[in-house]
């Protein structure tokens, strides 16, 4: 049967990072189709230190009734659950951020709070093979680099304070089409997300128009070949991380000369890293080859940089330095 061949692919999936059915796990259940299919799949391949988390965003009308819901859904299994609600409209506002990045960033926050708590450093989502193909292109029409476009790993580390969290998404493999088919069989019960044909959400569009547009410009169904486009650059992006953590450490300053030496690949991974561990918020693609374009242009040789820093090269190389303020205040304590 579909629904215990699917348990035992999640735990395979799981052994393979050392995840075994006593491990204590976090798992965030929204009480929809995919976190509650996902539970139902581990109790199925016996995992036996499941704790349920669920954080209320406080969008919805009916989000308190779905927290209700979870908590029942827990009580019901014998599992720990343990929710919480957040105003994250409240948060959106007061972080000037959108809301979905706002919900985001709260969540994992909450992750990583109940798994210090509990002594528990892994999350499980429920992020399945369609999901993986939507944020391809969300990233891809956002202009994101093939680091961003590797879309969503199996495993990944969170930091959060000095807290670290593993992310674990053991469902990538499979298709939305295969979870509906197993709700169907086996009968699982779930709440059903409004939100989820709202179309002032991205992904939603992405996933109501745009792949369907896709699909019928093509004549054929497209999901397949995007996720194995994805699939391909992860593991292209993973090679070039790789040939560029063996250059060694980054220096404090590039040296011109040896930057132009590397392939273009291999400037932009260092770019990117440099640029990340100097604390420079919102890098894109578009600041990253800005900042590579000092290796080649005698003019400007100064690029803004967000946050009021600035990129230079002087000298034969390129250093950044800090927001007029910190400077002016550098200058004066000394």
């Amino acid at each position: 049967m579909l629904f215990q061949k699917l348990a035992r692919s999640v735990r395979d999936h799981l052994a393979e990072v050392s995840v075994h059915t006593d491990t204590p796990l976090l798992l965030a259940c929204s009480g929809g189709r995919d976190s509650v299919f996902l539970t139902e799949l581990l109790r199925e391949a016996s995992f036996s230190a499941l704790t349920l988390v669920h954080l209320d965003h406080g969008l919805r009308a009916d989000s308190a009734a779905d927290s209700a819901w979870v908590q029942q859904f827990g009580a019901e299994r014998n599992l720990k659950t343990i929710v919480e609600r957040l105003d994250v409209r409240e948060l959106a506002k007061k972080n000037s951020c959108g809301v979905e990045e706002a919900g985001r960033e709260a969540r994992y926050a909450f992750f990583a709070r109940i798994g210090q708590t509990l002594n528990c450093g892994r999350v499980l989502l429920a992020h399945h093979a369609d999901d993986q193909v939507e944020t391809f292109l969300f990233r891809l029409l956002r202009g994101a680099g093939s680091n961003g476009l590797r879309g969503m790993t199996m495993r990944s580390e969170r930091r959060e304070g000095d807290f670290t969290l593993e992310v674990l998404r053991p469902m990538l493999h499979i298709w939305r089409e295969e979870i509906d088919r197993c709700v169907a069989a086996v009968g699982i019960e779930f709440r059903e997300d409004s939100s989820n044909t709202d179309s002032q959400w991205t992904r939603n569009r992405i996933r109501h128009e745009l792949i369907p547009f896709l699909a019928q410009v093509m004549q054929r169904p497209v999901r397949s070949q995007l996720a194995h486009a994805a699939e391909l650059l992860r593991a292209e992006a993973e090679f070039v991380e790789a040939a560029e953590s063996a250059l060694g450490p980054l220096p404090e300053q590039l040296e011109v000369e040896a930057m132009r030496a590397l392939p273009l690949a291999l400037q932009r991974r260092r770019m990117f890293r440099w640029l990340s561990e100097r604390g420079i918020p919102e890098l894109s693609f578009e600041l990253v080859d800005a900042a590579l374009s000092l290796l080649t242009r005698r003019q400007p040789a100064k690029h803004n940089l967000p946050g009021g820093s600035h990129v230079r090269r002087r000298n034969g190389v390129i250093f950044c330095e800090p927001p007029l303020l910190r400077r002016g205040i550098q200058k004066d304590a000394s």
